[in-house]
């Protein structure tokens, strides 16, 4: 599929306001640009939340994130990950009280400001998501689920018996024709004592700390969850921006609904049923609810 470019506009046009129907051709780059600054408040504050850079010391100092620079570059160079246009975000259908304009207008957003964060959301989402990597447990995680499991099988312990275990527990380890299994609850038990006694004294830099990457997709319901995941968190910077259901105009002042309905706008899904309402925007938040993607974003760090 073709990346989208943008339409251009004139050399140095910086529209100020929607009504004006062409995005800016390019960002400034070596030069600081209070105008368009102003024009990625929106990205800015919601990448120093999602991709804050670290201060390497003993304090692990969180600072302004460098996402937006990349951004820019991606915008410039016609990189970004998104498959909609500038049209597709203004369009009017039949209903016009729930175009995504209209609901953006009755919610008092900046229009324009808002554009630029679903470019950056979109093309972030594909960072995590799409040819990416998995991160996966360091040899220090698994051992620790080791422990986990085993001591919260121990029922109690007696002087006679040792471990009494709420089910029955057994190791196994394979090694290419030849099987070691280990079904002494007491030899379980003390395993996971000598492990954890162990762990106790890994440094940080030790290579138990240390996991492997998994070139991935992740599932379509794992893009919408970061997309929504991220507008959310959007929402929760302008809590000014509320989601009362009706305004005067019967146009809905839901941020759920608008989610939803970029959700496809963006192609994420071709499900039109969340062009229409939000109730799979829900079954996607509840499914999804306190997980994290466990990728490394192969675009922004």
């Amino acid at each position: 599929m073709t990346l989208f470019r943008f339409p251009t506009a004139p050399i140095g046009h910086h529209p100020t306001r929607m009504h004006d129907p062409m995005p800016i051709e390019k960002f400034s780059i070596d030069n600081y640009n209070e105008d368009e600054e102003d024009l990625l408040e929106y990205v800015i504050n919601v990448a120093n939340e999602f991709a804050p850079d670290i201060v390497l010391d003993e304090t692990g100092t969180l600072v302004e994130s460098k996402a937006p620079l990349i951004f820019k570059r991606r915008y410039n160079n016609g990189n970004l990950n998104v498959y909609f246009t500038y049209k597709d975000y203004v369009k009017t259908t039949r209903n016009t009280n729930e175009n995504i304009i209209n609901i953006i207008d009755a919610l008092e957003i900046d229009p324009e400001k808002f554009w630029y964060l679903l470019l950056f959301i979109s093309d972030y989402v594909s960072g995590s998501t799409l040819n990416t990597l998995q991160c996966n447990a360091t040899p220090k995680q698994e051992i620790e689920q080791l422990i986990y499991f085993i001591e919260q099988n121990e029922k109690s312990t007696n002087r006679f018996n040792g471990v009494i275990p709420k089910q029955e527990m057994k190791l196994t380890l394979h090694i290419k024709g030849r099987t070691l299994s280990i079904d002494n609850q007491n030899t379980l038990s003390a395993i996971a004592v000598f492990c954890k006694q162990a762990l106790s004294t890994i440094e940080d830099d030790s290579l138990l700390n240390i996991g492997t990457t998994t070139g991935t997709d992740l599932a379509d319901t794992k893009q919408i969850g970061l997309f929504t995941e991220m507008f959310r968190c959007f929402f929760n910077l302008y809590p000014q921006f509320t989601a009362k259901r009706k305004t005067g105009s019967n146009t809905p002042k839901s941020t759920l609904l608008l989610i939803s309905k970029l959700v496809y706008l963006t192609r994420l899904t071709t499900n039109a049923d969340y062009d229409s309402d939000d109730e799979n925007l829900k079954g996607i938040i509840k499914l999804y609810r306190k997980k994290k993607t466990g990728t490394i974003n192969t675009i922004y760090g």
